[in-house]
């Protein structure tokens, strides 16, 4: 499963990008990612791990800098992992 992410900059080695992931209590989380492994403006997090109406709770690839590594974001900032569907 993939996230919606917006691309803020880059990270401190050249094969790295911050990016930022809106999250459902009107905040946003920032992690610092490989470059490659954004793509079409989203990256790979884990299974959902919980639900709240049109909320999910997933794991995020890495730590996010405020130290978290699991956030609420709405469903619709969700999408299918084409690599899976395939």
């Amino acid at each position: 499963m993939r996230i919606k992410v917006q691309k803020i900059g880059d990270g401190a080695h050249h094969s790295e990008s911050v990016v930022e992931i809106k999250t459902t209590g009107g905040g946003v989380e920032r992690l610092v990612i490989a470059t490659r492994s954004l793509q079409n403006n989203s990256i790979l997090v884990g299974a959902p791990l919980g639900h709240k109406g049109k909320e999910v709770l997933v794991e995020l690839p890495r730590e996010a800098m405020s130290g978290t590594s699991r956030v609420w974001v709405s469903s619709k900032n969700l999408l299918e992992d084409e690599a899976r569907v395939a």
